[in-house]
């Protein structure tokens, strides 16, 4: 499971920012309000589903053990609709089905910001969502078109793992807020990319737990600072002292003028 993997990529493996995910509900799922019609288009009704996809039904309130499961499944989502791509499957409707296990689109709100949106930061609706997952070719989207080239299948390239490093979970009975961060790598480089995060699940009326808010960043990455050589230090020195001699010479031709004009 999630909780017994290392909490750091190996030293050899390089690490660089990664785009964010998103989720949906299955397009057969989806209410009106929230596109079904276009993406009933796509979505095949003949695609398997993820067999390590699924959503986590709490006995009670929301513990921070069905955090981790939801985590991990989700994890698994990302793994599993690459091995549906490279296999040449039905990639789209293997996402619309870990979507409709794992986010709320059509039993609440959801709060969606993902990383890399640029005209269309907030995604509402399960369609908006969706053009960001799969890419808006594969929704035939014009809206998204040239901003959601697809996550999911990260450029061809795929993801070979996701691990989450939680920095705090917090749970409140039907929902819990968990914040941290998250590794990806890249099935064909090992490259491991790192994203900051926050997640938000709520029980919903059919018993599972899903996300309502999602929140993912790059981590800060301050402009770096041109170092100081020893060639620069001394040429500013210089300037600094040329401009105190000059402005006392000015000082004392100003007391000399003015000494002068005093005399009778």
């Amino acid at each position: 499971t999630l909780s017994r993997r290392p909490v750091a990529p190996a030293p050899q493996k390089r690490i660089s920012p990664a785009p964010m995910l998103f989720a949906m509900r299955p397009a057969s799922k989806l209410p009106q309000r929230v596109g079904i019609a276009r993406a009933v288009r796509v979505l095949s009704t003949s695609a398997r589903p993820v067999p390590s996809c699924v959503g986590v039904s709490p006995r009670g309130d929301i513990t921070s053990e069905d955090v981790v499961a939801a985590q991990a499944a989700w994890s698994n989502a990302i793994t599993g609709i690459t091995k549906v791509y490279q296999e040449g499957g039905d990639f789209v409707a293997a996402a619309g089905y870990c979507a409709g296990e794992l986010y709320g689109y059509g039993h609440s709100n959801v709060l969606f910001k993902p990383t890399r949106a640029t005209n269309n930061p907030f995604r509402p609706t399960g369609e908006d969502a969706m053009a960001y997952f799969v890419g808006a070719e594969a929704m035939k989207n014009d809206k998204f078109k040239g901003e959601d080239g697809g996550f999911a299948i990260n450029g061809g390239q795929g993801w070979s793992e996701v691990v989450f490093r939680n920095h705090q979970i917090d749970c409140n009975g039907n929902t819990a807020i968990a914040m941290g961060d998250y590794l990806f790598t890249n099935a064909t480089t090992g490259d491991v990319g790192r994203v900051e995060y926050t997640f938000g699940y709520k029980k919903n009326d059919d018993g599972k737990m899903r996300i309502f808010l999602h929140h993912s960043s790059m981590p800060y990455e301050p402009t770096a600072a041109a170092s100081a050589t020893a060639e620069p230090v001394e040429e500013a020195l210089s300037m600094w002292a040329e401009s105190i001699a000059k402005q006392d010479a000015l000082l004392r031709d100003a007391r000399v003028r003015v000494s002068g004009m005093s005399k009778p």
